[in-house]
């Protein structure tokens, strides 16, 4: 099994990675799309993603809210 390393950053690191890839947040520090200013749901929980919870996993753009289901779900689903 390949171990994926998961790393914690700063809340001023993890602003300009999700500005990277094309987000940002709202005045409820929620994660909206620049593109259609959405705000981004976990596809696991149904709730929306704060930036003080957000995940950006692994080899991917894929945003979801740091909680042991959402975790899982995600490991569970993308496992190798």
């Amino acid at each position: 099994m390949n171990k994926k390393k998961i790393i914690n950053l700063p809340k001023n690191e993890k602003l300009i990675l999700l500005k990277a890839l094309g987000y940002t947040i709202d005045s409820e520090d929620y994660i909206i799309n620049e593109t259609d200013r959405k705000r981004v749901e976990d596809k696991y929980s149904n709730c929306f993603v704060k930036l003080d919870n957000a995940s950006v996993l692994p080899g991917s753009t894929i945003i979801i809210d740091t909680n042991s289901f959402s975790l899982s779900e995600y490991f569970e689903e993308y496992r190798e």
